[in-house]
Parts: C-alpha cells; structure tokens; sequence
C-alpha cells in the first residue's frame, strides 16, 4: 500500500523531508553520468540521462508539492513547520540544479576538450563529496528528534555541518581552478562555448552550493531548539 504523507509525518516529522532527499540524490548522482556520456560522445546515452534527470526532479517535486499541500493545514508535529517547509525548498533547489545542468547540456552539443577534463572532475568529484555530506546529515534527523535535539547527536551534527562547510569551500577552490584553465582556452574554444560552459559549472557548483545552505538551514533549527 502507498504511503500518504500523513502516514510518513505519524512515524516522524522529518521522514517526508527524507523521503524527498532520497529522490533529489537519485537526480544529483545522474550528473556525472551526463559528463561522462559528454565525454565518450555518446549523444544517445546523454540524451537517455537528461531524461532520467528530468524524471527524477519531477518524483521529487511530487513529494516537495504533497508536503506542502498536506503538511499546513492537516497534520500536527513536534516541529515547527516553517523549519520543515524551510529545509524542504532549500533541498529542492539541489534536485532544480542539476535538471539545470540536464537542460543546458540539451540544448547545445557542447565540445569537451581533454585539456579540461582533469580539472573538471576534480571539481565534479568535490561537488558530489559536498553533496552526500548533506545526505548524511538528512539521515540522522530521526536521530535527532529522539534525543530531542540536544546532546550528544546535536554535537555529532553540528560538526557534520561545520564539514559540510569545509567541503563545499574546498569545491569553491577548484572551481577556480576549473574557470582559470577554461577562460585559457578562450581562443581554442570560442567566446560562445566559453560562456556556456561558465554557466555549466556555475549550476554544477550550485548543486554543492545547494547542500551547504541546506545543512546551515539545519543547523539555524537546531540553534533553536
């Protein structure tokens, strides 16, 4: 039997938001996929993978719409709403960026030179590094609530989120190094695909952007309780 979000918020108020963050990882972890697919000019596979991305992101925001809709007017938790309806919108802006990334890459064959590459999944690497930190700070929510957001778990959480931090400035770091090689280019490239290829890895960092904003969004929740 499918289970309402009325049955998910019974067994804990942050089970739906976990139930979201299952399908927003389901979209992110598609995006190397797509570079890869680039890579090995496989227009048929990138094509099968942005619509898996697209796929994805509208399972997700099938949960992110129920959530809103029931959460308001019919179901009481222990938390406040406004933080369970704030860490929602903020994870749906991961699963947004990387149908983004799907978007763009579907809307003009972009060329992928090797000079690049290393520098490009050196960042893609740091990006998903950064991204399933978030992951496993959504998992331990449950937890959290059973030791009333307090203790030792709220510490072991505050310090995921302070690493989380860590990580998503590390990917800061080799995005410059990423945009430094690329703007080199410039001349092999063309001024179109370099600004294209700019807004690719400005969405790209938004998915590690994404996590980090979501995981201070948690910790705001757990300076208040």
């Amino acid at each position: 039997m499918r289970r309402t979000i009325f049955d998910l918020f019974a067994r804990s108020p942050f089970g739906p938001m976990q139930d979201h963050m299952l399908k927003v990882m389901d979209c992110v972890r598609l995006v190397p996929d797509l570079f890869r697919a680039l890579e090995e000019g496989d227009e048929e596979k990138l094509k099968q993978l942005i619509q898996q991305v697209e796929k994805a992101e509208f399972d997700a925001d099938e949960i992110k719409n129920q959530i809103r809709g029931d959460l308001p007017s019919t179901v009481f938790t222990p938390v406040d709403r406004t933080d369970l309806l704030d860490i929602l919108r903020f994870q749906d802006r991961i699963s947004d960026a990387a149908e983004d990334v799907a978007v763009l890459l579907n809307m003009k064959e972009l060329p992928f030179p090797e000079e690049i590459r290393p520098y490009f999944w050196e960042f893609m690497d740091q990006v998903m590094i950064t991204v399933e930190q978030y992951a496993r700070i959504n998992d331990e929510l449950d937890e959290l609530m059973e030791a009333s957001f307090g203790g030792a778990e709220a510490g072991k959480v505050m310090e995921m989120i302070k690493i989380l931090g860590e990580m998503e400035h590390a990917t800061d770091l080799e995005q410059q190094k990423l945009l430094k090689k690329l703007l080199s280019m410039e001349e092999e490239m063309g001024a179109l695909n370099i600004v294209l290829w700019m807004r690719v890895f400005q969405l790209v960092g938004d998915l590690a952007n994404g996590a980090e904003r979501t995981g201070n969004r948690v910790r705001l929740f757990l300076s208040k309780s």
